[in-house]
C-alpha cells in the first residue's frame, strides 16, 4: 500500500506511534478528562504503559482492549458474539453493522473478535466527531481511519474515492475494517443501509456491476443489539428540537455528551451477531443488482438476528395495542414501562422550550419496538 497517498485518512504507522503518544501524553485537557474517568490506572501507569506501545497493535492489546473490557464489566450484564462459525481463520472482512452506539459499536466488537481469535478490524470513523485536536491522533492511535464529511462539490466525490481505495487495498492485504451501514446513527433504530454506502464501497474496484465491485471486500452484515441505549432520551430530545427549532443542529459538544453517556451508561444485556457474508447471500446471477437490492439483502440478514428483549416487546405492545405477553412477565412490564418514564424526566430542552411528553414518549417506545417490526418483516419475506 502506498500510505503516503493516504496520509490523511489512515491509522498510524509504527514509526508515528511513539511521537504521538508522547504528544498525548503532553496534553494537561487530556490528563484532566482522563482522571475525571476513575479508572484504575493512574495517570503516571497509563503514560508508563502508553510508552511500552511501539504500534497501533500494541496500543490495541496492552491499552483500549483492556479500557473495553472495563466498560463490559461496569456498563453492561453480559457481551456476547454470536456466528462466529461464518468467519474462516486468518481471513479479512468488511464488517457492516447498524449502529447504536457512536464509540461501543465497535470497540465491543473489536474486543469480541480478538476473544475469538479474529483479525482487529480498523474502525471507520467521521471526521464530525474529531472534536478536539487530538482526538484524531487517539482514534488513529487505535486503528481507526477517517472518513471525511462536511466536503463540497468534487471533494466529496475525491474523498469517497480515496476511501474506497484505502479499504480495498486493506483488505487485499489481509486487514479487517469495520463501518456502519449508515453516516450517523438511526435515531428510531429502524435501521437500513444506506445505497450511497455501498456505492462508495464499490467505488475502489474496476468492476462496474456493484455486486462485482463488492465482492473483494468480503463484506459481513453485523447485527448488534442493546437491551437499553443509554442514549435513548437524548436521541428523542434531538427529534423534539428538529421539530420545534428551525434549522436546528447537533454541535461538536452535543457529539461529546452523546459519546460520554454512550460509553458510561447502562446497557443491560448486548449481544453481536455474524451474519453470512454478502457473497452468499447473492442470487445465482447477481449482475444486475441495484446497490439498492444489495442494501435490501444486507438489511434482511441484519434484521434477522436482532436479539430482543422484554423492552422491545413492550414497547412495542404500547404503540400497536397488541398483547405479547408470551415473551415478558408483569414485572418485566412494569420494570419497562418504568424505564421509559424514567428516561422522560432526563430530556433537557433551552430555556422557552418545553418537554412535549407524548411525543417523546412515542419517539423512544418507536425506538425500542422498530427492531422488533423489521425482524418481523424479514422472516416474513425469508418465509414466502
Amino acid at each position: 500500500m502506498d500510505y503516503a497517498k493516504y496520509d490523511d485518512i489512515r491509522p498510524l504507522l509504527p514509526e508515528e506511534v511513539p511521537g504521538a503518544i508522547e504528544g498525548l501524553i503532553a496534553l494537561p485537557e487530556l490528563r484532566a478528562i482522563y482522571e475525571r474517568l476513575g479508572l484504575s490506572w493512574s495517570w503516571e501507569e497509563l503514560s508508563a504503559l502508553l510508552r511500552s506501545c511501539r504500534s497501533v497493535e500494541d496500543f490495541k492489546q496492552r491499552v483500549s482492549y483492556h479500557w473495553v473490557k472495563q466498560v463490559m464489566r461496569g456498563c453492561c450484564t453480559s457481551v456476547e458474539l454470536t456466528g462466529t462459525e461464518q468467519l474462516r481463520p486468518g481471513s479479512a472482512y468488511t464488517y457492516v453493522s447498524n449502529h447504536r452506539d457512536i464509540v461501543l459499536d465497535s470497540a465491543f466488537l473489536n474486543v469480541l473478535l480478538a476473544d475469538v481469535g479474529a483479525k482487529y478490524p480498523q474502525i471507520a470513523i467521521g471526521d464530525n466527531l474529531m472534536i478536539y485536536p487530538w482526538v484524531e491522533t487517539l482514534v488513529k492511535l487505535n486503528g481507526s481511519f477517517l472518513v471525511r464529511r462536511g466536503l463540497q462539490g468534487r471533494q466529496v466525490l475525491l474523498a469517497a474515492k480515496l476511501l474506497s481505495e484505502y479499504m480495498h487495498e486493506a483488505v487485499a492485504e489481509g486487514q479487517s475494517i469495520w463501518i456502519a451501514q449508515r453516516e450517523g446513527r438511526a435515531k428510531d433504530s429502524s435501521d437500513h443501509t444506506q445505497p450511497a454506502l455501498l456505492k462508495m464501497l464499490a467505488m475502489g474496484s474496476p468492476e462496474r456491476q456493484p455486486a462485482a465491485a463488492l465482492a473483494s471486500l468480503n463484506i459481513v452484515p453485523v447485527t448488534c443489539s442493546y437491551e437499553y441505549d443509554p442514549c435513548d432520551y437524548l436521541k428523542a430530545q434531538e427529534m423534539q428540537l428538529k421539530r420545534d427549532v428551525a434549522g436546528y443542529k447537533k454541535s461538536p459538544a452535543d457529539d461529546g455528551i452523546n459519546m460520554r453517556t454512550g460509553i458510561q451508561g447502562w446497557k443491560g444485556r448486548v449481544i453481536f451477531h455474524i451474519g453470512r457474508p454478502l457473497n452468499q447471500l447473492l442470487p445465482a446471477d447477481a449482475s444486475e443488482l441495484s446497490v439498492e437490492e444489495l442494501a435490501s439483502l444486507m438489511d434482511a440478514e441484519i434484521h434477522r438476528y436482532y436479539v430482543l428483549y422484554p423492552l422491545n416487546y413492550v414497547a412495542y405492545d404500547e404503540l400497536e395495542g397488541t398483547d405479547s405477553s408470551e415473551h415478558y412477565t408483569a414485572e418485566e412490564r412494569a420494570e419497562a414501562l418504568r424505564y421509559i418514564e424514567a428516561r422522560l424526566q432526563l430530556v433537557q430542552l433551552p430555556e422557552g422550550l418545553e418537554p412535549d411528553k407524548a411525543f417523546l414518549r412515542h419517539c423512544i417506545l418507536t425506538m425500542y419496538a422498530n427492531p422488533l417490526r423489521n425482524q418481523r418483516k424479514a422472516l416474513a419475506a425469508t418465509a414466502l
